[in-house]
């Protein structure tokens, strides 16, 4: 599933256990399982948040620009692509909500354990 987060800034904020993207456009990514960022280079850096994985400092050096796509699988898989060349990629949890996405107009989805989505649209 193609998500409206393509073409748009953000910028993050970041706690022990919770990672927030915010976007231009009014969309916000909160982020509260584990995740991988994968640098321009192709590097692979995984980034468990309960641990302490990553600082402020750290996110916003490779979560940074633009989205150029952002994207949900089937299993429930964010990816997101920045104009960077960097990605980040949250897979689902099996006991807790890996990510949520809210938006404008009561757009929202959540990630449910074991990746199933919950979906909300003005619709």
């Amino acid at each position: 599933m193609e998500l409206p987060l393509t073409g748009q800034r953000v910028s993050v904020a970041a706690s022990e256990y919770m990672v927030e993207i915010t976007t231009v456009g009014g969309f916000a990514l909160q982020i509260e399982g584990d995740m991988e960022i994968e640098s321009s280079r192709g590097d692979r850096q995984s980034v468990a948040l309960a641990g302490g994985g990553s600082s402020q400092v750290d996110l916003e050096a490779v979560l940074h620009g633009t989205i150029t796509s952002a994207v949900v699988n089937s299993s429930g898989t964010l990816t997101i692509d920045f104009d960077s060349g960097n990605r980040l990629v949250v897979p689902p949890d099996s006991e807790y909500e890996a990510w949520t996405i809210v938006g404008p107009n009561g757009y929202r989805i959540v990630c449910m354990p074991n990746g199933e989505l919950a979906t909300w649209t003005a619709d």
